[in-house]
């Protein structure tokens, strides 16, 4: 038995049409009553025919994952915890004035060891393969079909992990998402967050992957994002925005710059001045992410007062801009909070809002 998440477009046609010498339009109905219908029965599949459901049903499994925990804020954002073979992952649905943006995760862990992220506390366990990525969506999907009749419209790589460092799990997922015959996410609705891996920027970019790029910068000095994000030693600013500066982007595309704010040490007034020349040259936008103070790694969130003031200065140097508020921080909705308490304490204690079992 294969596992179906497994698969790209072009693998699949190559084991649909070689091996199983089936038509290649199967290729598409398989897309479509997976990805589109959410239907995993073989016997439900009425437009192939019975001799080759029976022998499709013999070859491809459907895992699916239930949560091991689901708990819903007060403003509408839900957080999951799902067991991925024995590693704990997590996903959220975020709530959103006009749509639900699904975050997803990655990798178990993450290597990179960025100060202010709770995953970074954990070290790397390993990646996440493309069926894990697509299974967490699916338990997602499932879960909100039949307990919250909703759907997201967005996704974004934002999760547990750094997406390139597991560059060709998440590509490829990505091309399953994109696909017009499985869940048809136009690359205008999908965004990958990076710390700053060049080289794959510049792949990423290069291959054309249908994704918008997010890039954390959290810093306007080598100095600074040295201590908060240890990955600038290797790839530092100069390098990271030179590969942005010279991007290859399409016309009206533009690249996310996300800026954490970390009360005293990357919110001062010459920092102010400093990111809109590191930022010249660079198509983008600019959200600007008062630090989630839930983490408990010793930071804290500035004053609502400073993220207006940057949020009028940068604009008055003609960026687009919007302030990222914090959504689900009842409910420990920041990347690896989850995973971490539970590491920390061997359980899981609930908040007061919604368990796994509704």
């Amino acid at each position: 038995m294969r596992e179906f998440f497994q698969f790209n477009r072009t693998e699949l046609e190559e084991f649909v049409t070689t091996e199983l010498e089936l038509p290649r339009y199967r290729v598409d109905q398989l897309f479509q009553w997976v990805y589109q219908k959410r239907v995993f029965d073989p016997e439900s599949w009425t437009n192939i025919g019975k001799a080759d459901r029976e022998r499709l049903k013999n070859v491809f499994q459907f895992p699916t994952l239930d949560p091991k925990l689901r708990v819903r804020s007060i403003d509408g954002t839900r957080k999951y915890l799902f067991t991925v073979a024995e590693d704990e992952v997590e996903s959220v649905m975020i709530k959103q004035p006009e749509r639900m943006t699904l975050c997803v995760s990655s990798q178990v862990g993450c290597a990179l060891g960025c100060k202010f992220c709770q995953t970074g506390t954990m070290g790397l366990k390993r990646h996440l393969s493309q069926g894990e990525i697509l299974t967490q969506v699916f338990g997602v999907l499932v879960d909100s079909d039949l307990n919250f009749g909703d759907t997201f419209s967005n996704m974004v790589f934002m999760g547990m992990g750094e997406p390139f460092h597991n560059y060709e799990a998440v590509t490829r997922a990505i091309s399953v998402l994109n696909d017009p015959h499985g869940l048809a996410l136009s690359p205008r609705k999908i965004t990958v967050s990076t710390a700053g891996l060049v080289p794959s920027i510049e792949r990423f970019f290069k291959e054309r992957v249908g994704a918008n790029l997010a890039v954390s910068l959290n810093a306007t000095t080598d100095e600074v994002r040295n201590e908060v994000m240890p990955i600038n030693r290797k790839f530092p600013l100069e390098k990271l925005l030179g590969s942005l500066r010279n991007a290859d982007l399409p016309p009206r595309k533009r690249i996310t710059i996300e800026y954490v704010m970390l009360r005293g040490v990357n919110d001062s007034d010459d920092d102010l001045k400093r990111l809109p020349q590191l930022l010249r040259g660079i198509p983008c936008k600019v959200n600007l992410i008062p630090y989630n103070f839930n983490t408990g790694l010793g930071y804290e969130c500035p004053e609502e007062g400073t993220l207006h003031k940057w949020q009028k200065e940068l604009m008055r140097h003609n960026f687009v801009v919007t302030i990222r508020w914090s959504k689900g921080r009842d409910i420990d909705a920041a990347c690896g909070q989850l995973v971490t308490k539970s590491a920390q304490k061997g359980r899981l204690r609930e908040p007061s809002q919604v368990a796994a079992n509704g």
